[in-house]
């Protein structure tokens, strides 16, 4: 059973919420749950553009069951981070795909929510209904007391996910045109104005042909 993993991060995927971690020559796809993920940017940004992969360590659970025979690894910084995830996916019709794209806020702000019967503030986590709620609750009422005490920064306000993908397409794109030769200082700044005159570039594709075409190349 795998239950932690400690190596360089070489790969984040916003979109999917997942990372690669290099473990001595063997790399491990990783679900990291929505709150977490401003930090493993600050990881990647504190490495700088160029840099060293960052050094990183997650507690992980190990996922696998008849109807999903693949394995899935999800990753947390802090234990009770698990511990909680591990209890929230015994919500029936609450895999860990689910609950990791729906955890965009702290486990102290969602477990408080389920002790005090806060019903619309779980029906606020993406893919997370009235139903569904109604179920977390009555599951793990009483359950959660510990986490709702957690001192982890009460992240109430959900993480944008979307802006995170967006700065995430931003530095591929500039890495992307420094590979071909660009001053990565000039290749922030054709970025940034390609944004400007068509902030719907969604993709490293489209906003690295944007700057090039701009550049007549």
């Amino acid at each position: 059973m795998i239950t932690h993993l400690a190596g360089r991060l070489t790969h984040t995927d916003v979109g999917e919420l997942t990372v690669e971690i290099d473990v001595s020559g063997v790399r491990y796809e990783v679900l990291v749950p929505a709150f977490l993920w401003p930090e493993i940017q600050e990881k990647v940004d504190a490495a700088g553009e160029g840099g060293p992969d960052p050094e990183i360590g997650l507690h992980v659970l190990y996922h696998a069951t008849a109807n999903t025979p693949v394995p899935l690894l999800v990753g947390f910084l802090r234990r009770p981070e698990r511990d909680f995830f591990r209890k929230f996916t015994t919500v029936e019709g609450l895999g860990p795909t689910k609950a990791a794209k729906a955890m965009t806020v702290s486990v102290s702000t969602i477990a408080r929510a389920i002790e005090q019967e806060d019903q619309p503030v779980l029906t606020r986590l993406p893919g997370i209904g009235a139903r569904v709620a109604a179920k977390v609750i009555a599951t793990l009422r009483g359950k959660v007391v510990a986490e709702a005490a957690l001192q982890d920064g009460a992240l109430d306000r959900p993480v944008d996910l979307d802006s995170l993908k967006r700065d995430r397409v931003a530095l591929d794109a500039v890495e992307a045109i420094a590979a071909l030769g660009y001053g990565r200082s000039e290749a922030r700044r054709w970025v940034d104005d390609a944004l400007t005159a068509d902030p719907e570039l969604a993709t490293v594709e489209d906003l690295t042909l944007a700057v090039l075409r701009a550049r007549g190349a």
